[in-house]
């Protein structure tokens, strides 16, 4: 009994050494880097640039709410098949949005829900005005898709306090705001 069991280890580190090889020979060590037009944001001012897939905008201590507001716009309008926008968005969502929201995947499918479709690849925006208040920043935005129909949103900010992000300013929410319906009430 005691050869059979020295055979069948044998055989299962046989078997792990040649699935680690098979691993390694067919994924790369990073991921493609497939150039694409992407904004890119170096304070107030966005300029147009080249990235790849892979490295996306992260939240910085030199952005400004209008800043963080635009480029999550910037992202959700030029969003591509592998979802760069959806992701540069997540990753600008606060620690506890994201306790909420819940993995990446799951905030891939939530954008696409009826509520926020509208802000997926949108012609058109146009911002109120932004307001600040302490450590939270209000903006109220008004998409229009590529059917000529207008959507609202409020962006609602804040600037964090602790942790890793401590003073950058990221996303609490974004609330998508229906029009008021008329009432036939006398």
């Amino acid at each position: 009994m005691r050869g059979f069991e020295n055979i069948l280890d044998k055989l299962l580190i046989g078997v792990g050494v040649l699935l680690l090889a098979m691993v390694w020979m067919l994924v790369p060590s990073k991921p493609y880097q497939d150039v694409q037009h992407y904004a890119v944001y170096r304070g107030a001012e966005a300029e147009t640039g080249s990235t790849s897939k892979w490295s996306y905008v992260q939240p910085s201590k030199t952005l400004t709410p209008r800043d963080v507001i635009n480029i999550q716009l910037k992202a959700l309008q030029q969003n591509d098949r592998s979802d760069s926008g959806i992701i540069t968005v997540f990753n600008f969502s606060s620690p506890m949005s994201r306790v909420q929201l819940g993995p990446v995947n799951h905030f891939r499918l939530l954008v696409r829900e009826p509520a926020y479709r509208p802000m997926l690849n949108f012609k058109s925006s146009k911002k109120g005005k932004l307001i600040i208040t302490d450590d939270t920043a209000y903006q109220l935005v008004v998409v229009t898709d590529k059917d000529g129909d207008e959507t609202a949103y409020l962006f609602i900010l804040a600037k964090q306090n602790r942790g890793m992000f401590k003073d950058c300013w990221m996303t609490e929410g974004v609330t998508r705001l229906e029009p008021e319906r008329e009432s036939s009430m006398i």
